[in-house]
């Protein structure tokens, strides 16, 4: 299990829509025209706003701006650049310490790739692929063909070779790879896929995207992308669950899944497969505590290129998530950006956010709000969020059952300054609709006494 993942804030880039470095190049129709040294000259931006890693969509030559439809897994798309351009990208990134996740489709191909090229003229290719009554196997009846993954041919060139897709790109120097549509590749080539990956470099990290409820997928995966937590989460804003189904739902997860595993996965609120946070939620009072549960329950928080600056598209379609990158800060919506600052800056200053294990106390009382403790196994590194998801004002006296929550220690908001003193393991607290409260321990308020001197 790679042990620097679960640290980091990810950034996710469609290469094609993020920057065009060089405005007199036209592209051809249906691109934007980004390209590789254009993510080069924004690794300042990046880094400026303290993301650890960055998950870029597939690079490879193709027939499309999504880059899905491989046609050929060695090369970079001409559109994007020469792969001298991803083999400094790579170096300049870690040279600043952020790491390199590439999307990489195992699943399926271009028609126009030369093993499918091959296999449809009878060549020694056939194989390669399903065919049935004359038709081949499409990924949900589009023109991506998949491969046949039960032939040992085709594993042995993606995963097992010296020169396999696997290994070609590991030897680039990337930290990780995105297998996209992992329930299509299946348990089995997943965790074949990690273990051979982990033969050559245990800290390389295999994320596989699992829209559905994955908890069997921690068992041959090191981190997962599923979207089960966002449908929850959305579906409570939107009052299409109540607050006590989310947290059963939020329960289960983290009472079925390999919590180190949960550590290591997405925490999502979009991505290039969904529709943008403002195209969805437009009050953002409500953005704020979907960022909440975002940055502060167990996992890493993976941002959309452009949602940090509030960026939207309209209804969800076609191109989905999928716009152009705003660089104009004038076209900033500069509260979204003030709570994105926000919201990193306190999870990388907050080890339990990050490591920390889980306890939710909702799950113990009907207090109508959501409310769990981050804690590791240092006494004083604990922290207590508080969030009303409700559009009314909630008042409670709440019970903590930590063992270090000791009385009269005082708790500051990390929000607003206020704080509050546990009487008997509780602490009474008033929240505005939609509010978050990040509750941090004030150990040294008392002056001359100390909450640990008998330990």
């Amino acid at each position: 299990m790679p042990s620097w993942f679960k640290n980091c804030i990810l950034y996710q880039i469609f290469p094609d829509l993020f920057y065009k470095h060089n405005l007199d190049v036209n592209p051809p129709k249906g691109y934007y025209g980004g390209t590789i040294r254009g993510i080069i000259e924004k690794l300042e931006y990046i880094q400026s706003w303290g993301f650890d890693a960055v998950y870029i969509n597939p690079i490879f030559k193709a027939g499309s701006s999504h880059r899905y439809d491989v046609i050929d897994f060695y090369q970079v798309d001409d559109v994007l650049g020469k792969m001298e351009d991803f083999e400094e990208l790579v170096n300049v990134f870690h040279s600043r310490g952020i790491k390199i996740i590439l999307d990489i489709p195992f699943n399926h191909v271009s028609q126009n790739h030369q093993w499918f090229k091959n296999a449809i003229s009878g060549g020694e290719y056939s194989e390669y692929f399903v065919f049935e009554d004359g038709e081949y196997n499409r990924w949900r009846g589009s023109n991506l063909v998949e491969l046949n993954l039960n032939n040992p041919k085709v594993l042995d060139k993606l995963i097992f070779s010296d020169d396999s897709v696997l290994k070609f790109w590991m030897r680039k120097g990337i930290d990780g790879v995105r297998l996209d549509c992992a329930n299509d590749i299946g348990m089995k080539v997943s965790k074949l896929i990690r273990d051979e990956a982990h033969k050559i470099n245990s800290e390389f990290l295999v994320m596989g995207e699992v829209f559905n409820y994955a908890s069997e997928w921690s068992k041959v995966l090191d981190s997962l992308q599923s979207y089960y937590t966002t449908g929850l989460l959305y579906s409570l804003v939107k009052e299409e669950i109540s607050l006590h189904s989310f947290s059963k739902g939020v329960d289960f997860l983290v009472d079925n899944i390999d919590y180190e595993v949960l550590l290591s996965s997405l925490n999502i609120l979009s991505s290039h497969d969904t529709s943008r946070v403002l195209d969805v939620i437009d009050d953002l009072d409500v953005y704020k505590v979907l960022l909440a549960f975002q940055f502060m329950f167990p996992g890493v928080p993976s941002v959309l290129y452009g949602e940090e600056v509030g960026l939207k598209t309209g209804l969800y379609g076609e191109k989905s998530a999928r716009k152009v990158m705003i660089w104009d800060e004038s076209k900033w919506n500069k509260k979204v950006v003030q709570m994105y600052k926000d919201f990193i800056s306190l999870r990388k200053s907050r080890k339990e956010l990050k490591e920390g294990k889980f306890l939710n106390i909702s799950s113990l009382a009907d207090y109508d709000l959501f409310v769990f403790i981050r804690f590791t196994d240092r006494r004083e590194e604990f922290s207590i969020v508080i969030i009303n998801f409700s559009d009314k004002i909630v008042e409670k006296k709440i019970f903590i059952p930590y063992s270090h929550f000791h009385d009269a220690l005082k708790v500051v908001d990390y929000f607003s300054g206020e704080s509050f003193l546990c009487e008997i393991s509780s602490i009474k607290v008033k929240l505005k609709p939609y509010q978050v409260m990040f509750l941090i321990p004030d150990w040294k308020y008392i002056k001359g006494y100390s909450f640990f001197k008998r330990y």
